[in-house]
């Protein structure tokens, strides 16, 4: 059996979920001392050795695999969207799963040096990147090292992508705006170098042309990285009249939240607020606010099964799908 099988089989029998079992067998996560010595004599029962046991065998009898995963975040963006903190623990658990181990890498925007030690070592086994970014220099070089490669985006070439359709989502989001009363709608998103964010204003294009409305490029704000930057745009966006503002993500769209009040600005009655991107945050602010919603905690799990698959052999795809949903609030309801 494989492991997945016998994973499912112990869970079977001890009437306990999949999680449960590899929490035990891999000694990480809250599971009490009773179900972790169950769940290994059932192990040894079947014949499954634990993670631990074939990390110990690894050591004594060393290959050519260092059982190291890269997991590379852009350092400007550690301390901001819980996104990347989901999109990594999902990754991490996906990948601890498989007897693989995590090391963080964090690089700035455009360079790739801090992947260099590691990989002229041999510590990588493959790379999964929590953001694609246009022109992302690394890639070539990891295809040069044989190290696969796994973005949680895409639009990149050499790599394995895993990835919501931020495009239609955005799309989406607008036409709720526009089917909302708004016709001068204001866009706000940080670095456009990031695919992600070319995606979501090109949604947002594609929401207002699909209602035969101009897009007033007066109030098209790109690269918007600190609240400085983004009071700014959103005073600009008060000033030439918007009666919408879509956000790039939930940080801008925050910021937006507290301008527009600093201003004297309601929302929704005033003007109505979204999100390309949702949070908790969001969700319980008040008043809450649309979103276009995607599991990052589950997109972290697809990129490490994915880049277990490559691994073994046994991955063809170029792209595997996330699905979205739109969660409408009180920040786009029209009076």
């Amino acid at each position: 059996m494989n492991d997945k099988t016998n994973l499912n089989e112990i869970a079977r029998i001890l009437n306990i979920s999949t999680t449960t079992v590899s929490r035990a067998l891999s000694g990480t996560g809250r599971v009490s001392k009773e179900t972790r010595k169950k769940v290994i004599e059932i192990a040894e029962e079947l014949g499954y050795s634990t993670p631990s046991q074939r990390r110990l065998d690894a050591f004594i009898q060393p290959t050519n695999h260092s059982h190291n995963i890269g997991v590379v975040m852009a350092r400007d963006l550690l301390y901001e969207s819980d996104f990347f903190h989901q999109c990594l623990l999902g990754a991490a658990s996906a990948l601890a799963d498989h007897n693989y181990e995590t090391l963080l890498i964090l690089c700035n925007t455009d360079e790739y040096e801090p992947l260099r030690p590691a990989a002229e070592r041999g510590d990588l086994d493959g790379v999964i990147f929590l953001r694609a970014i246009s022109g992302e220099k690394s890639h070539p070089y990891l295809k040069k090292k044989n190290i696969p490669v796994v973005v949680v985006g895409s639009g990149v070439k050499n790599a394995l992508m895993v990835d919501s359709n931020n495009l239609l989502a955005c799309r989406e989001l607008c036409s709720n705006l526009v089917n909302c009363g708004c016709k001068n709608i204001s866009f706000i998103c940080g670095n456009i170098n990031y695919t992600v964010n070319k995606n979501r204003l090109d949604g947002v294009l594609m929401g207002m042309t699909d209602y035969r409305l101009e897009p007033n490029p007066n109030i098209i704000f790109k690269d918007i990285e600190s609240f400085s930057s983004c009071k700014i745009a959103v005073e600009t966006a008060i000033q030439r009249r918007a009666d919408g503002i879509i956000c790039g993500d939930e940080v801008t769209t925050i910021w937006t939240y507290d301008i527009l009040t600093q201003n004297g600005i309601s929302v929704p009655k005033d003007i109505l607020l979204a999100s390309c991107y949702d949070s908790k945050a969001l969700s319980h602010h008040s008043p809450t606010i649309s979103a276009a919603h995607v599991d990052a905690r589950k997109m972290g799990i697809e990129a490490g099964e994915a880049m277990c698959r490559l691994l073994s052999g046994t991955e063809n795809r170029r792209f595997i799908p996330v699905e979205h949903t739109i969660h409408l609030r009180e920040s786009t309801r029209s009076f």
